[in-house]
């Protein structure tokens, strides 16, 4: 299960995800209008957090200082489509296993589908962004490796998802249809 952050508390767990997985620097939760979302195991504990936004035409990502989405992706800036940015994701260190990273993945498809996007961008690490490939196949481009944060040093993958085809052949990707918790390894 996973949960949009609607309350202050709800927050609080959102944050203790990331400071949890890494150092996080947080916008007011009461102000910043990004969709913050927790995500919880079979047993309720809190094992993960992730953020979306809606791509903005008019100024770009909010994260255009390390890749220019705007200029160097002209699907998004298509007015019939929707574009969501993943501006946040974290899985607490005690879970960060396959199983789930997967289901985070599933989560966050579930969203996106909730959302009718067309396309997802994104910076992730380039561990993550292996696995992304992996679970999202050729719908999944990559668009510039190893940006370097100015800040901090951190090595960064800037990605575009095209979720039409996904949507479409849903039966095709069945971590993603029905998430790490509830598919069965064949024996």
């Amino acid at each position: 299960m996973f949960s949009k952050v609607n309350s202050i508390d709800e927050n609080k767990m959102y944050l203790e995800v990331f400071g949890d997985a890494w150092e996080f620097n947080d916008t007011d939760y009461e102000k910043d209008r990004t969709d913050r979302y927790i995500m919880f195991t079979e047993d309720g504990e809190v094992f993960g957090a992730f953020a979306y936004t809606l791509y903005n035409q008019r100024i770009g990502s909010t994260i255009e200082n390390l890749y220019s989405f705007k200029e160097n992706v002209k699907e998004i800036n298509n007015e019939d489509k929707i574009t969501i940015e993943i501006t946040a994701f974290a899985v607490k260190k005690k879970f960060q296993s396959p199983k789930y990273f997967m289901q985070s993945f599933f989560y966050m498809t579930q969203e996106l589908m909730n959302l009718k996007a067309n396309y997802c961008i994104g910076l992730t690490e380039p561990r993550l962004s292996s696995l992304l490939k992996r679970v999202y196949k050729k719908n999944l481009s990559v668009l510039k490796r190893q940006i370097i944060a100015e800040e901090d040093g951190t090595e960064w993958v800037a990605m575009i998802l095209s979720l039409e085809p996904v949507f479409t052949n849903i039966n095709q990707y069945p971590i993603l249809k029905y998430g790490t918790f509830n598919v069965v390894p064949l024996t």
